[in-house]
């Protein structure tokens, strides 16, 4: 099974759609249900289908990369609708039907599952113990969306009556400690659940495993702590157990995580690193990750067996967002450090120079964000420098061919609307048609940060956490630690020093990876995204900047005038389709709505605060 890529192909049909509507169904492709899930052979079949649930891309598109359009990490022309309080009481539909069908489906395991115990072995039990993962993986999914939901521990179609669907939802707090026992079932906590899953090691992190079970469950109990706080004495949270949560996360981390052996990949112990975003970049740009241990489950892609991708040749041309022009914010670029460890002062006149902002910053910012001497466009390197306009125009086409500037003019995906490229995840060895760049779904680095931010929400952050979490994701990214102290250039104010710099690090090292839209909810911070200031910024583009003076004369009269830029000469973006800025309705829009049908059919279930109950 090592370095095998799970074919998924047993019991297709059992793709259905929502939880309520699908109840009284059986699989299309059901052999017996009484007799199928009783050998090894077909156990792993059924649990390698639930695999196909999970985010990742596919082969055309650029997946979880641009994904963080619903935050402030990428501007596009088309904006989020969440985050501009244009969502409707329909707009939750898909993830309720997409998670509740993904759990009908992990539940009709464990009803038809007739393994004896004489059978269960170590490879069964670590199967029954993905299941569980999946369990809890989608109960987060939904828990995340929709707060109070309806707890599915059981196969449900023998309940397929009025009456036996009025399932009422279970609060929040008691929903994460559900999710929270089902991974404590996965690793083995939980005899009777008969579920112990293999490390990373057995299967390289191809399969579900037990450090990626302990981070996801970190990731739940962090995520309940900081809702129920910051939510406190609004609509979305009518108790507070964060200090229980909180301590979870570090509970975790101290009895599972760190014994378990797992190392960040570092620039030190890899012979071929030469650059200090080497070592994090080789992350989302390899194409194995079998022997990177901070990877403790990822997916692999292989052209011969026709699995494949085409994230590194759209990133590489230019692509931010696969449906709309789109560019990464200045926001996030101002994130970065410096590598002395200080923060940015983003009013700096300095940085209206384009190769500025790259100078002796965080080497995440140099693997995030393409710059002058990164591969780009496929064949060329990207070269940001003053256009010489001296002698004949030939002459000047000889003199400026080496220019090549972020792709500010045209229309379409591949036209970048802030001057700021994405580079994480181009293969920068192969940058043209299909590849086999591998995707990373869960990473220790997560696990670190988890456990750092709970220690400083606990006001238990000290040196002793710095040293086994901040400290080496700093050192990875060439930037020298320094005790946290306030920012006033920080997008959120009021808070303690060490809370601020977990998120800043959070920022950075996971940005891009799909986490950010979620981080803004669970802080309660989605309003200071509200308004003409909060919409987002580019590079500059002022006419005395190295960034339009690297276009020529005829680019920048028939290109650029159409560039949206600010008074100062800032990339503007959202200008004119958002002129007052986001109008977050934060009375509502934390959380998605339920859908109405679903709420006529189960009268044990209430709205979600601020929409229609009707």
């Amino acid at each position: 099974m090592k370095n095998k890529i799970i074919i998924l192909t047993v019991f297709a049909g059992l793709l259905l759609s929502a939880c309520s509507d699908y109840l009284d169904r059986k699989p299309y492709t059901q052999p017996n249900n009484e007799d199928f899930l009783k050998t090894r052979e077909n156990v792993e079949s059924y649990i390698n289908n639930l695999y196909t649930s999970l985010p990742a891309p596919a082969q055309y598109g650029i997946g979880v990369r641009g994904e963080e359009v619903n935050s402030d990490n990428i501007l596009s022309e088309k904006y989020d609708m969440r985050l501009n309080g244009e969502n409707n009481q329909f707009s939750g539909s898909d993830d309720w039907n997409k998670g509740y069908k993904n759990l009908r489906m992990v539940n009709y395991f464990f009803h038809y599952y007739a393994v004896s115990e004489v059978d269960e072995t170590d490879e069964v039990l670590s199967l029954r113990g993905e299941a569980y993962f999946f369990r809890a993986y989608w109960h987060f999914y939904l828990l995340t969306r929709f707060g109070n939901i309806p707890i599915m521990d059981d196969f449900w179609d023998g309940n397929a009556t009025l009456g036996g669907l009025q399932i009422p939802a279970t609060k929040r707090a008691d929903a994460a400690r559900f999710i929270l026992n089902d991974l404590k079932a996965a690793i083995g906590l939980i005899p009777e659940a008969r579920a112990n899953l293999h490390s990373r090691s057995k299967y390289s992190g191809l399969r579900v495993n037990r450090e990626t079970a302990m981070i996801l469950a970190m990731r739940v109990a962090l995520y309940e702590g900081s809702w129920e706080k910051y939510h406190k004495g609004t609509d979305f949270a009518t108790e507070d157990n964060s200090e229980e949560f909180f301590k979870e996360v570090m509970n975790w981390g101290d009895q599972y995580l760190f014994p378990a052996g797992l190392t960040l990949h570092m620039t030190a112990t890899n012979p071929k690193a030469t650059n200090i975003d080497d070592a994090f970049s080789e992350l989302f740009n390899s194409n194995d990750l079998s022997n990177i241990s901070e990877v403790t489950f990822w997916k692999k892609y292989s052209i011969a067996d026709g699995v494949f991708n085409t994230v590194t040749q759209q990133l590489s041309g230019g692509v931010t967002d696969n449906v709309k022009p789109s560019g990464l914010s200045k926001s996030l670029v101002d994130n970065f450090l410096n590598v002395d460890g200080t923060p940015v002062d983003p009013t700096d006149e300095k940085y209206k120079d384009f190769n500025e902002v790259f100078k002796d910053r965080d080497g995440r910012l140099l693997a995030m964000v393409m710059h002058t001497g990164c591969k780009f466009k496929s064949n060329s390197l990207m070269n940001v420098r003053v256009y010489d306009e001296t002698g004949t125009e030939a002459e000047q086409k000889e003199k400026n061919k080496d220019i090549s500037s972020p792709r500010l003019n045209g229309d379409g995906i591949y036209k970048n609307v802030t001057g700021f490229h994405t580079r994480l995840g181009i293969d920068t060895t192969y940058v043209t048609g299909n590849c086999e760049t591998a995707h990373v779904m869960f990473r220790y680095a997560e696990g670190l940060l988890c456990y750092a931010e709970a220690a400083a929400e606990l006001g238990q952050y000290n040196d002793n956490v710095a040293e086994k979490t901040l400290k080496p994701l700093r050192q990875r990214a060439g930037v020298v630690y320094v005790t946290p102290v306030a920012d006033p250039h920080f997008p959120f104010q009021g808070l303690p020093p060490a809370v601020q710099e977990v998120r800043r690090e959070r920022r950075s090292e996971l940005s891009l990876q799909g986490f950010r839209l979620d981080d803004l909810m669970r802080w309660r911070v989605a309003g200071t995204l509200k308004g003409v200031e909060g919409r987002g910024r580019g590079a500059y583009l002022g006419k005395d900047g190295v960034l339009y003076l690297s276009f020529s004369p005829s680019l920048r009269k028939e290109g650029l005038n159409h560039v949206l830029t600010d008074n100062e000469g800032w990339m503007d973006p959202l200008r004119e389709y958002l002129p007052e800025g986001y109008k977050f309705n934060e009375d509502r829009d934390y959380l998605l709505p339920i859908p109405p049908d679903e709420i006529q059919m189960d009268h044990e279930l209430n709205q979600n605060p601020g929409w229609p109950t009707k």
